[in-house]
């Protein structure tokens, strides 16, 4: 009986990790960058990035695929001698429902399992020399992981459609949600340089200089 046992536990644990579906919403409408923004991306930001992560369960927003999110970016470079500090952290409280997994092993994977995480995701730029906060970001996301046998065919297909999906074998790393993010830290960065020109004459010049 066992041996039976252990025979489900493992099948219905290898089968969830191929069938998650995850769908990501951000709490704020983001402003949408456009062709004028270029001129933002002619001399890249660069910043010494520091990822703060959580304990003791890591989680969608925070792991190392930040860093392959970042180096695709137009306005910023990552770079250990800057002047110009970007933190990242995140909060994050887990809603894992009970029932519906309890359902997804008796039913072997056909019942739903429902898994909804709420998080602060924070991006701080920080003079490194004396410590003080140039600007920082705080932005809410919401997300809801389906674990199903019926949740394959929309991980493979919505994430052709949509930017806010996506499917797989990860439960704790998501490129999707991570670039989400950093599109969204970008949008409200060019906003607010756009705004204050200055800002953006502070944040090249710091992150140009180097730390001896």
């Amino acid at each position: 009986m066992n041996v039976c046992l252990r025979l489900v536990f493992a099948f219905v644990f290898l089968f969830s990790l191929s069938c998650n579906f995850h769908y990501f919403a951000l709490a704020n409408e983001i402003p949408k960058l456009d062709g004028q923004n270029e001129e933002f991306g002619k001399d890249k930001i660069r910043f010494h990035l520091i990822r703060v992560e959580e304990s003791p369960k890591g989680n969608l927003y925070n792991s190392q695929a930040l860093e392959f999110e970042i180096a695709k970016s137009k306005l910023f470079k990552m770079s250990r001698n800057s002047k110009l500090n970007l933190t990242y952290t995140t909060k994050t409280n887990f809603d894992n429902s009970g029932v519906s997994g309890l359902l997804f092993l008796l039913t072997l994977g056909v019942f739903p399992w429902f898994v909804e995480t709420q998080s602060n995701v924070t991006f701080t730029l920080m003079d490194r020399e004396d410590k003080k906060v140039i600007r920082d970001y705080t932005f809410p996301i919401q997300s809801k992981r389906i674990v199903s046998w019926l949740s394959i065919p929309f991980s493979i297909v919505l994430p052709i459609f949509s930017d806010s999906v996506d499917g797989g074998s990860n439960f704790d790393t998501s490129n999707v949600s991570l670039r989400m993010l950093v599109d969204a830290f970008e949008a409200e960065l060019v906003k607010d340089c756009k705004e204050n020109p200055e800002l953006w004459n502070t944040l090249r010049s710091k992150g140009n200089e180097s730390i001896e």
